[in-house]
């Protein structure tokens, strides 16, 4: 059975005898090329192909006792080690312009400027190289209620133009041990919260103007709908759908009342079209776990437990436990940064399969940052993948 056969036997609640490994490093692997801080030019999770200029890069671990790494690339680490790959397709569509609108992407050295110029007025966003070597957003579109105005005209002037062989490249080049899902980036009100007004202006506009933030809401919801049921027509088997919830942004109550009922629609699409859904959730989300069958998805991607985050891994598999949900559980990468014993690492790796047990898939929480230790990486996998597992009462898919 092949990672990805296996990997799609866990969806399903079909049973399986051993855990799975599906870890992320996209990020570790850029830095080993270009250098801790420098401009990657993959996002974290990013498919990069054995035909990327990124190779002939000379790697950071030559000439070392990682010399015979040195000499992978991106695909050949995870074909080495047995792993299953991970990734995420943001570039299965692109997007054009009517009505006047245009998006104007200005770089500066370390500072990016994005701007949106419309008939009803311009609107940007501005961006900052971080030490990962990623373009980190800093600021709000939006700067008073009346600017959603040129929001709309944004979102109503947006093509979106699908690029289906793209993913298809992606099946046929990690056939066998490679799994993509297809990226819809934020709900609604995620796309407040995090792109348009931020935190504190929406709980201020909650408070003051809740009936032109519902209005907009519902006009969102309409375009994310349709560009839902697109992304699910395309040849990949996982839509994501990702807020990056942490409750100390989206409340618990506020998820319940403003999340959850647009996920379920959005659901719904995807499982029409046979597929399955998943959400991305790397932060703080204890709060959420009493409720979060509620919401549809079917895969939780990017759980990081204690110490990194708020839940405790047997927390998370207990309210998991009996439904359809899996998870994508990790052993937080900070603990991979600071020289631990290679056993307490691999132990981590042992207690989320023991806890879970059919239930998940494990990696590194979230991702093997740049100053990660792949060594203890390929002893996790190794451990993980010969630790069995047994059912644990979880419902299958369908």
């Amino acid at each position: 059975m092949t990672a990805r056969e296996h990997f799609f036997r866990v969806l399903r609640g079909e049973p399986v005898e051993r855990a799975l490994f599906f870890p992320d490093i996209t990020t570790w692997y850029q830095a080993m090329r270009l250098g801790v801080g420098a401009e990657q030019p993959y996002y974290p999770g990013q498919f990069i192909p054995d035909d990327s200029p990124l190779h002939a890069q000379p790697s950071r671990l030559s000439g070392g006792p990682a010399d015979r790494l040195a000499r992978l690339t991106f695909l050949d680490f995870y074909k080495e080690f047995g792993w299953g790959l991970p990734a995420h397709l943001y570039e299965w569509y692109e997007e054009r312009y009517t009505g006047g609108v245009e998006k104007i992407v200005n770089t500066e050295g370390t500072h990016r400027t994005v701007t949106w110029r419309t008939p009803r007025g311009d609107l940007r966003r501005t961006y900052k190289l971080d030490a990962e070597g990623s373009w980190s957003e800093y600021g709000h579109m939006v700067q008073d209620l009346s600017q959603l105005d040129i929001v709309r005209s944004i979102v109503e002037n947006t093509q979106i133009i699908p690029h289906f062989e793209r993913v298809e490249r992606f099946l046929r080049d990690t056939e066998g041990f490679g799994v993509c899902d297809i990226v819809l980036f934020r709900s609604p009100f995620g796309k407040l919260i995090h792109e348009y007004l931020g935190f504190e202006a929406v709980a201020y506009a909650l408070f003051d103007h809740e009936p032109a933030i519902l209005d907009f809401l519902a006009f969102q919801e309409h375009y994310d709908l349709a560009f839902t049921e697109l992304a699910a027509g395309s040849p990949g088997s996982i839509v994501i759908l990702s807020d990056h919830a942490d409750e100390n942004l989206i409340a618990p109550p506020w998820y319940r009342r403003f999340c959850i009922p647009y996920y379920r629609k959005a659901c719904d699409l995807i499982h029409q079209a046979g597929k399955f859904a998943s959400t991305h959730l790397d932060g703080n989300f204890k709060g959420f776990l009493s409720f979060i069958g509620e919401t549809g998805f079917d895969l939780l991607d990017g759980c990081t437990p204690a110490p990194m985050f708020n839940y405790e891994v047997e927390e998370l598999a207990a309210a998991l436990r009996g439904s359809r949900m899996r998870c994508y559980c990790g052993v937080p990468a900070g603990l991979l940064t600071i020289g631990l014993p290679a056993a307490e690492i691999t132990d981590f790796g042992e207690r989320i399969v023991r806890a879970f047990q059919e239930q998940v898939i494990v990696n590194v929480g979230d991702i093997l940052p740049p100053t990660g230790d792949i060594g203890q990486v390929i002893a996790l996998g190794e451990r993980v993948r010969a630790t069995p597992v047994s059912a644990a009462g979880s419902a299958p898919f369908r």
